[in-house]
């Protein structure tokens, strides 16, 4: 993936988020707390890695994840990593 698209990012993480949280897709929205709304535990959390590494054959950053709130954080982080392997620097307007 040379250049970051934010909106293909969403569209590949929700329906990881939705699956392993046992939520339907669409309800999947970029303010769910990923703790408090999706339930989304340390374990749970090591899945999303798992299946995000899987899908762009890259190593995540798991502290960095563990840390984060909500579904918006974590497609944010996954395009600063994603956008930093390439050597793309940040879109105009995108926070990372």
């Amino acid at each position: 993936m040379s250049t970051v698209d934010m909106a293909q990012l969403r569209a590949d993480l929700c329906p990881i988020l939705a699956e392993i949280a046992g939520w339907p897709v669409e309800q999947i929205v970029g303010s769910l707390r990923l703790d408090e709304d999706l339930h989304l535990d340390s374990l749970k959390r090591i899945e999303v890695v798992s299946r995000i590494s899987e899908h762009y054959d890259f190593d995540p950053d798991v502290d960095a994840l563990m840390e984060l709130r909500t579904v918006d954080d974590v497609i944010r982080l996954m395009a600063a990593q994603l956008r930093d392997l390439a050597g793309d620097p940040p879109a105009s307007g995108e926070v990372g």
